[in-house]
């Protein structure tokens, strides 16, 4: 028993002779491969130099740039000849909001049409003339004017001798005329320029439905010019603005 308890320690003191001898060994050899000098910390080591360092930053900003300077090349024409596409998208959508609302407007205000104005209470349901609720001095109904604002585009050529552009539609409007009054908030009326604008658009709109192109001074330039022409004609002409 004491000889088997000696043998074992007798293997442990030469298996950490050997270790510690296998260590010195190895310091030895990684001293003589340096060349014997003392290894540098890496903290301590020099970093690279200032061309090492700034080339690959200078690099990598030129491909950034030259990626930038082409998707603008590219960008800019392709923008540029989609652009009246998407402007004349939008100029419609916004007409066609400005007739829905001008639609709206004709009607009388209620808590469902917040934008009615009541246009149809003096011109009729259907906005083909209708009685005013007001009497002349005479005590006679005044009946609306003009007739029947379905067929307004056509001017002088439907009933409408004073309608020769869409800007006299606008005019009396704003400023009124014979028993309707003026709308326009600068004639002391209740609405805006952009209310009386979309009411101008709605009745363009339905009475273009009504009157041909070739007689539609709204939007044709030649019938309005025609309307004017043969209103110049007339031993008196008439003055859109008066009453």
């Amino acid at each position: 028993m004491i000889a088997d308890t000696n043998v074992a320690g007798l293997s442990l003191i030469v298996a950490g002779a050997v270790l510690v001898l296998g260590f010195i060994v190895v310091s030895a050899l990684r001293h003589r491969a340096k060349g014997q000098r003392p290894e540098i910390p890496l903290t301590m080591r020099p970093g690279p130099s200032d061309q090492a360092l700034e080339t690959p930053l200078l690099l990598k900003m030129q491909g950034w740039g030259i990626v930038l300077i082409t998707f603008f090349v590219l960008w800019f024409p392709i923008q540029w000849l989609l652009e009246p596409g998407t402007n004349l998208k939008q100029e419609e959508a916004l007409k066609t909001e400005s007739v829905e609302r001008g639609e709206r407007a004709v009607h009388p205000f209620t808590e469902e049409n917040q934008l009615g104005v009541g246009c149809t209470r003096c011109h009729g349901n259907e906005l083909r003339g209708g009685v005013i609720n007001a009497l002349d001095a005479d005590g006679n109904p005044i009946y609306a004017y003009p007739a029947d604002l379905t067929t307004i585009c056509g001017g002088p050529s439907t009933g409408h001798p004073r309608i020769f552009t869409v800007d006299d539609i606008f005019q009396v409007i704003t400023e009124g005329r014979n028993a309707m009054p003026s709308w326009s908030i600068r004639y002391a009326g209740a609405l805006d320029d952009q209310q009386i604008n979309d009411l101008v658009l709605y009745l363009v709109e339905m009475s273009s439905q009504n009157v041909p192109f070739e007689d539609n001074v709204c939007l044709n330039k030649e019938a309005s010019d025609a309307a004017i022409k043969a209103n110049a004609e007339l031993p008196t002409p008439i003055n859109p603005r008066d009453p």
